[in-house]
């Protein structure tokens, strides 16, 4: 695949370059969390909403199954608050990394809102933090970056955001907006971040833009190929040939419906980046500042998988969703729900062969 426009992805070339490599064994664990946007605890604080909901799928699910962490970028909202009162409000969360620094591994991304971290000369922290760092697996690569590298216009602009946002939005109670409230921005990310990891033949993992991506797949575009692949299977094996498969896809089709009545933005070309070939080298953690819950990335023996995570007694719909691994977390009204799984194998077959 050929980059038209070698200029604009010299920023990443660069950070791919300059980026510390760690090998990926087979049997390795990581879970992916970006954007939590950690403030001082008071009404703008985006991360209060779902606070404990993290603390506990951290604490009580990753930490005690020995996952190692990945916090890719966005994790204090900086352009909003001091870090001073940030460490001070969320001190148990950062507890938490602590414990995952000392039994396992953390890697710490910077991202657009905590780009003042590296400016300081001393961390409050003493984890690693990079602004991108590349996994080595089986000779391929997954390159991990918060994702605002991929626009020239937001770094150019970042200092005076943070200062809107600190000085003007803050005092008046704003909450906080960011690129992930335009769809045009996040496909803009996307599809250069897309593309340069085409040419790249890698697999980049991001944040920044809020909405979860599974091989390079929108939700719309995720929930059609799993439609699809029911279909297919329900026609050419009997033994899926049962209710809860046809129930399924007509649950997969009302999301599907729904979406398209609910968003304006639903031109075929915005979730397959207009490229000959579906590519499955991009991929998004979400956020944990969902209306609806938290998504992550977990890369676990050989596999990755997209997940959600929700409290059932707010989303009690989700309970009832077919088609889906769920499973709740004991003590807790916290559900885990997987959305996507393949195994890294076959993406990075796809990488090479389709390129």
């Amino acid at each position: 695949m050929k980059i038209t426009n070698k200029i604009v992805y010299q920023n990443l070339d660069n950070l791919f370059d300059a980026s510390p490599t760690f090998e990926l064994k087979e049997g390795d664990k990581w879970v992916v969390f970006s954007d939590l946007h950690m403030g001082d605890g008071g009404s703008t604080d985006d991360f209060k909403t779902n606070a404990e909901l993290f603390k506990t799928v951290l604490g009580e699910h990753y930490l005690k199954k020995d996952f190692s962490l990945i916090l890719n970028g966005d994790v204090e909202e900086m352009q909003r608050f001091k870090l001073k009162k940030i460490l001070k409000q969320w001190e148990a969360v950062y507890d938490l990394f602590d414990q995952f620094h000392k039994k396992s591994r953390l890697l710490k991304t910077i991202g657009n809102h905590d780009l003042e971290l590296d400016l300081m000369q001393e961390l409050p922290f003493d984890y690693q933090l990079l602004e991108g760092f590349k996994f080595e697996y089986k000779g391929d690569h997954l390159f991990f970056f918060h994702g605002h590298q991929a626009s020239k216009k937001f770094q150019k602009h970042n200092a005076l955001i943070g200062f809107t946002l600190k000085y003007f939005a803050n005092p008046l109670g704003i909450k906080n907006y960011s690129v992930a409230h335009s769809s045009k921005k996040q496909y803009a990310i996307e599809k250069r971040t897309y593309h340069y990891s085409a040419y790249r033949k890698v697999v980049s993992i991001i944040g920044h833009t809020h909405r979860p991506l599974f091989e390079s797949l929108h939700k719309v575009e995720r929930l059609k190929f799993k439609i699809e692949q029911l279909i297919r299977d329900y026609a050419n094996d009997l033994k899926h040939r049962t209710e809860e498969v046809i129930t399924t896809i007509k649950s997969l089709k009302k999301d599907l419906k729904k979406y398209y009545k609910q968003n304006e933005d639903t031109n075929f070309q915005n979730y397959v980046y207009n490229t000959i070939f579906h590519i499955p080298c991009l991929f998004n953690s979400g956020c944990v500042i969902g209306k609806r819950g938290i998504t992550c990335l977990e890369i676990e023996d050989g596999k990755i998988r997209l997940v959600h995570w929700f409290d059932a007694n707010i989303n009690k719909k989700h309970l009832h969703k077919s088609g889906y691994k769920q499973q709740q977390l004991d003590g807790t009204d916290y559900h885990r729900m997987v959305l996507n799984e393949e195994t890294l194998d076959y993406i990075f077959t796809r990488i090479k062969f389709l390129t």
